[in-house]
């Protein structure tokens, strides 16, 4: 089946589409549980890329991680059981993933990790390489830096983002872009290379897998 995955662009709690996007990949890959991972995740459901999934439907466990105090732990847990929340918790190369991974309360693993999202405004792809052993069937990263030429000293294009996941090794394949011409820039969506072939888009040059622009175009 090939598509382009903005078509399906629906905002609840999300910002450029994803809600929608995550609905049509989970139900595609007939995924109806498993781990989320929200890194940046701010008060839980501002923006959040994974609210919508694990606020309604208690098969899908989520790890909240958030750099600041504004994700109060104690009152949502309380109110949802199936998360668990790390506030003041910056994770970096020194800090990685994995590390506050394996604190959690969840057993994830690579069969049942099956999404992560990564909008921390500017060290993104530095959070990224700090997964390490866990790798999730699919991947939300945050460019902030423009499509090739950089714009933004802190983030990092999406030309950037696919010379590393895909010509260096690293195991995902990129999916497309949230957005649309309306809601231009959104983030990028990768698939791990377990799953790539179901998608007939990864065949395609990236530039023409839906790359939304800060100028408004969808290649």
């Amino acid at each position: 089946m090939k598509f382009l995955i903005n078509e399906f662009f629906n905002n609840v709690s999300s910002q450029n589409g994803e809600d929608g996007i995550n609905k049509k990949l989970l139900e595609f890959l007939d995924i109806k549980e498993g781990i989320l991972l929200e890194i940046g995740a701010s008060d839980g459901f501002w923006f959040s890329n994974t609210a919508n999934l694990w606020k309604n439907n208690i098969d899908f466990k989520s790890i909240l991680i958030e750099c600041s105090a504004n994700l109060h732990k104690e009152s949502l847990e309380k109110q949802y059981k199936n998360i668990e929340c790390f506030p003041n918790e910056c994770a970096s190369l020194d800090n990685p993933l994995e590390k506050i991974i394996e604190k959690s309360r969840f057993t994830v693993t690579n069969d049942n990790f099956i999404l992560a999202s990564i909008d921390i405004d500017g060290d993104d792809l530095n959070v990224a390489r700090s997964l390490h052993k866990y790798k999730p069937k699919i991947l939300i990263i945050e460019p902030n830096g423009n499509i090739k030429e950089k714009t933004n000293k802190q983030g990092t294009t999406v030309l950037e983002y696919v010379t590393y996941f895909e010509t260096e090794n690293n195991g995902y394949t990129f999916l497309g872009m949230s957005g649309s011409p309306d809601h231009p820039y959104g983030n990028c969506y990768f698939i791990r290379n377990d799953l790539k072939n179901m998608f007939e888009i990864t065949q395609d040059p990236w530039e023409k897998r839906g790359v939304v622009s800060s100028t408004n175009e969808i290649y």
